[in-house]
């Protein structure tokens, strides 16, 4: 039988047991406590290096690519009425019947192309190969200037869509910048007629602002540029080169350059000149000598972000 010092000292152990088992028990709940703060704070980092590196991601597509719209555009202008034009002299009455006769062969020969899907490059160029009847114009297209512009005119060029089509407009300036381009772009060979939908405008901004005073700026000789109307974002299909320094309002789309054998090409229609040097007549603007486009090819593209 134990006596009372042994069973004061069984009793010693069993507490020195109890108090070292709670001491394990302790430092293991702290050793998991200090896991699952570790744990969580892995994954905090986890998240903050992954919404960095998805923000970079981002940040790097939005610099290499571009969401483009074209809206559809398939809006014809209306014809006129000969009759309410009479009061003003058969002059005006025979442009009336001569734009009416224009919407027919609208009508009758409008294209109408699908515009590009999914967002285009910022940058990179196009090599284009503009093959007419009077010898071949090239040219350098940039994107970084106007994406949604050039990426519209490759893929137009793709389509054939500009094959055998008409260069419907010449201008000839006399003395100094004023406007010097050929139109083309048109299959219709109206100046009325586009792809079917219509492309934002992307205006220069690094050209030389004209010395008349006019707010204009100058669009250099061997520059390519997308034609619109007033309305803005109205560019479709029609675009100008230009052969002598223009002045236009900087709201033209400038896509890129022509190169050295196409400018001899245009001065040379530049010289056949245009059906009337009366400015008042409505054949002031219409090359003399008709302007075919055979083809239009995409010859080569560079510099293209990957996808």
């Amino acid at each position: 039988m134990s006596t009372n010092q042994e069973r004061r000292a069984e009793a010693r152990q069993r507490l020195r047991e109890q108090m070292e088992a709670q001491a394990r028990r302790e430092k293991q709940l702290k050793i998991a406590a200090a896991s699952i703060v570790v744990a969580v704070l892995a994954g905090i980092v986890g998240v903050v290096v992954w919404m960095k590196a998805e923000e970079n991601r981002a940040e790097e597509y939005a610099a290499n690519w571009v969401t483009c719209e074209y809206p559809v555009d398939t809006t014809t202008p209306e014809k006129l009425d000969p009759a309410e034009f009479k009061d003003q002299g058969e002059d005006v009455v025979a442009e009336v019947r001569k734009f009416n006769a224009q919407i027919d062969t609208v009508e009758k020969t409008k294209r109408d192309a699908e515009p590009p899907t999914g967002d285009q490059p910022r940058r990179g160029t196009a090599e284009i190969a503009v093959t007419t009847d009077r010898g071949e114009i090239p040219l350098t297209l940039d994107r970084a200037g106007a994406p949604c512009n050039v990426a519209s005119f490759v893929h137009l060029a793709e389509q054939n869509f500009f094959d055998d089509s008409q260069c419907h407009r010449l201008t000839v300036s006399e003395k100094g910048p004023g406007l010097s381009v050929l139109q083309c772009g048109d299959p219709t060979g109206t100046g009325l007629s586009g792809p079917g939908y219509s492309v934002v405008d992307e205006p220069p901004t690094d050209l030389a602002v004209a010395e008349d005073g006019s707010g204009s700026t100058i669009y250099p000789r061997g520059t390519v540029a997308m034609a619109k109307s007033q309305a803005p974002n109205s560019a479709g299909s029609q675009f100008f080169l230009v052969y002598a320094d223009s002045t236009l309002p900087p709201e033209y789309t400038v896509m890129g350059t022509i190169g050295e054998p196409g400018l001899k090409v245009l001065d040379d229609i530049a010289k056949t000149g245009v059906k009337s040097d009366d400015q008042a007549n409505p054949d002031n603007q219409v090359p003399k000598r008709p302007i075919t486009i055979e083809s239009v090819a995409v010859t080569a593209q560079s510099g293209l972000p990957e996808q």
